[in-house]
């Protein structure tokens, strides 16, 4: 929309309407950016995830573009700030021009110092660093710029690097954000892997990763000094409604602990690799964490040759560049009355972050976008000790959330075969989200070797537990809940209380195995104000935002291991009463809850973290028997109670269990959403083979060989047919006809 509102604003000849237009547009764009950096504190600094999905994204961007690079007037901008905030001014301009297919010219200025100050006493506004301003160094003698520019020009486009001058590269200030947010989030990831260390920058980086173990060794990234803090204060004395209270980690908590809570129960303590405003807090290595800074294995580089190197040294004289010898670098890196010596944190930033990089585990401050860059490259397996949102997640739309499954040898066959489509649904609509399972038994290696090949990663789970839960099993009431009706099922459900034991992130998304991905989602797509332990989602009325269905929810898994013991003796008291009474609303028209009996594992959760719970958007559980919400806000369909084979049970007159009659029933009140929903789960499961589909047929309607092929046809003919030709004919008329 952005690219034809220019090229119309191109087309006016009267200069008079050109000039109105363009003010208004001003206006606009000046608006959009104010609001997106009001978004951020102001320091920081990033990366992403490069993806092979680049070409696909960017073709659906050309397709409504049209037009051509020759014909359009170069791209230029400016750079500011940080690191992190120099990278993304870099990203989210380029990926603007491959998305629109505009040449451009990427200034070739890097700056060593972009701490920003407030403009005026008692003022929340920052004054944005440019290289105009600060001290500044060649982008091509801290990145690879051939390279970079190789790959911009691989998209079709002329990418030039042109010495830095103001009035060369825009005047409306540094944008990033804007530019960020309206290129594509694929492209944008993928050109921030681009932005690889020159030769010079990769041997001091070599240098500092030889000082550590790259196995045992987690980076963490922590903000928490005076400068920090009041921007901290800034930030969230906005006035406009946004949630901004995770910018400093929990009151009641030392980073040490913080640190723990996200390390695994049978974890070694590993070594710190600290990066900070300050040095390392005292209560790390009181904790008996082992702690070291790249200032600290420097100090010790009496072999490494930086003395005389003329990299940074005299090789432009505009008026603010900035010559760094050898031996200065070698000062400035080693410095030990801080993080970096002052007036060049930027450059020991570029070497923490691309050493951090390297490190296969990684603890930030997700407000920080130095953090935010190193968890989104991470594809989601990272952690953040402030817990809680991660704001640039909603300029930079590509953050991974994992998924989580659970899974028992003992389940009924159906349920596997539902978990495999559901599990290819997932992979289908978020290719770069991990998919965890855990997973109960050791028999069945075609399954696992199935997993394998789709790349799900598997824990091998034996639970402790089972001898409790089999208790609770033999006292529950199979007319209350389908779970008590099988026993490997009831089991299941009961796998995911140990996720936190297994998983190392920050927050998964656990769904059950009757469910279907039906669309994408990003970490920001589920809020600013994430669950401190647990999300669910309503259950049979869709109007009311009251925790309760378990079968998709939001895991705050370090604070779930925090309080993993006590919640598990809290079970234990129920050994005998397999119900939980939770406090809970059961209509939109009630004020407080109500003491409701809730059976096995969601009874648990909800009553056990009754103060921390909230609710999860209800486009992450759309049931099948809703009457009047819009199918196609669904990104997670939820088969609860009555699964796909049900309903064409029901219909072909076998009727449904005791526990489900009721969902069964409602089919026809609703037979829109219902059949639109049993079409996603046929477009998902013949995506898997026929076999698949065969297979779970065959395990659904075992020894009767009519209903066994009318759900094979049934579904083999709905993945055929059109949404609009869903509207037509109802689900029971499309599987009566195909009989």
């Amino acid at each position: 929309m952005v690219n034809r509102a220019i090229l119309r604003i191109r087309a006016l000849t009267s200069s008079k309407k050109r000039i109105t237009i363009m003010s208004l547009f001003l206006v606009l764009w000046l608006t959009m950016t104010c609001w997106f950096v009001s978004q951020f504190p102001g320091t920081a600094n990033v990366v992403d995830q490069p993806t092979t999905a680049t070409a696909k994204a960017l073709g659906s961007f050309k397709s409504f573009s049209g037009s051509e690079s020759k014909n359009i007037h170069p791209h230029s901008y400016t750079i500011c700030n940080g690191l992190s905030n120099q990278l993304l001014a870099h990203a989210g301009n380029i990926a603007y021009a491959i998305t629109y297919e505009q040449p451009i010219l990427v200034p070739n200025a890097f700056i060593v110092n972009g701490v920003q100050t407030v403009l005026k006493k008692g003022g929340t506004s920052l004054e944005d660093v440019t290289p105009s301003s600060s001290e500044y160094v060649k982008l091509s003698d801290i990145f690879d710029t051939d390279s970079l520019v190789t790959f911009i020009e691989s998209f079709g486009i002329t990418a030039t690097l042109v010495p830095y001058e103001e009035n060369t590269h825009g005047t409306l200030g540094c944008s990033w954000a804007k530019f960020v947010s309206l290129a594509s989030p694929t492209i944008a990831t993928e050109v921030l892997s681009h932005f690889r260390p020159s030769i010079f920058v990769q041997k001091v980086v070599d240098y500092v990763q030889r000082g550590l173990s790259e196995d045992d060794t987690v980076c963490v990234h922590h903000r928490g000094g005076e400068d920090w803090r009041t921007h901290c204060e800034n930030w969230e004395s906005i006035s406009d409604g946004v949630w901004r209270h995770n910018c400093m980690n929990e009151p009641s908590h030392d980073l040490a602990i913080d640190i723990k809570n996200r390390l695994l129960p049978n974890d070694f303590l590993p070594t710190i690799f600290y990066i900070g405003d300050d040095n390392p807090p005292a209560d790390l290595e009181r904790a008996g964490l082992t702690v070291t800074t790249r200032s600290q294995i420097m100090t010790d580089a009496n072999d490494f040759d930086l003395l005389g190197h003329d990299s940074f040294d005299n090789l432009s004289t505009p008026d603010n560049f900035v010559s760094l010898p050898g031996q200065k670098l070698r000062e400035i890196l080693s410095y030990h009355g801080g993080p970096c010596l002052p007036g060049f944190r930027d450059i020991c930033a570029i070497v923490d972050f691309l050493v951090c990089s390297s490190l296969k585990n990684f603890i930030g401050n997700s407000v920080s976008t130095f953090s935010a860059l190193q968890i989104a490259q991470r594809f989601g397996e990272a952690t953040w000790y402030n817990s809680r949102s991660i704001p640039l997640a909603n300029v930079l739309k590509a953050y991974a959330m994992p998924i989580a499954y659970t899974y028992t040898e003992e389940s009924a066959e159906t349920g596997k075969f539902m978990l495999m489509t559901s599990i290819l649904s997932a992979k289908l609509h978020n290719p770069n989200c991990p998919i965890h399972i855990l997973y109960h038994g050791s028999s069945d290696t075609t399954f696992q070797a199935w997993l394998e090949e789709n790349s799900v990663i598997v824990h091998f789970h034996t639970p402790t537990w089972i001898p409790l839960i089999m208790s609770m099993f033999i006292h529950g009431d199979i007319k209350k809940s389908h779970l008590f009706h099988h026993v490997g099922n009831y089991i299941g459900t009961w796998q995911r209380i140990d996720i936190p034991l297994y998983i190392k992130a920050e927050y998964v998304l656990l769904i059950d195995c009757d469910t279907i991905v039906s669309a994408p989602f990003t970490h920001a797509d589920f809020g600013l104000e994430m669950t401190k332990s647990i999300s669910f989602s309503a259950e049979g009325n869709e109007d009311l935002d009251e925790p309760w269905n378990a079968g998709v929810a939001l895991l705050n898994l370090p604070y779930l291991r925090e309080t993993y013991d006590d919640f598990l003796d809290f079970i234990g008291m129920h050994a005998d009463n397999s119900p939980f009474n939770v406090n809970m609303r059961t209509d939109v028209k009630m004020k407080t809850g109500r003491k409701v009996e809730q059976p096995s594992d969601q009874g648990a959760y909800l009553s056990f973290y009754a103060d921390s719970k909230k609710f999860l958007a209800k486009e992450f559980n759309v049931k099948p028997y809703y009457t009047h919400t819009p199918p196609k806000i669904a990104k997670i369909i939820h088969f609860h109670g009555a699964k796909p084979h049900d309903y064409i049970g029901e219909w072909l007159g076998i009727s449904c269990s005791p526990a489900i009659k009721k969902l069964c029933e409602k089919k026809e009140r609703n037979a829109p959403i219902l059949c639109w929903s049993l079409k996603a789960f046929a477009d998902t499961i013949i995506t898997g083979g026929v076999d698949l589909l065969r297979d779970y047929c065959d395990s659904a309607f075992i020894g009767s060989s009519s209903a066994i092929e009318s759900c094979f046809n049934f579904f083999s003919a709905l993945s055929q047919i059109t949404h609009k030709e869903l509207g037509k004919r109802t689900c029971k008329q499309i599987l009566m006809s195909n009989r």
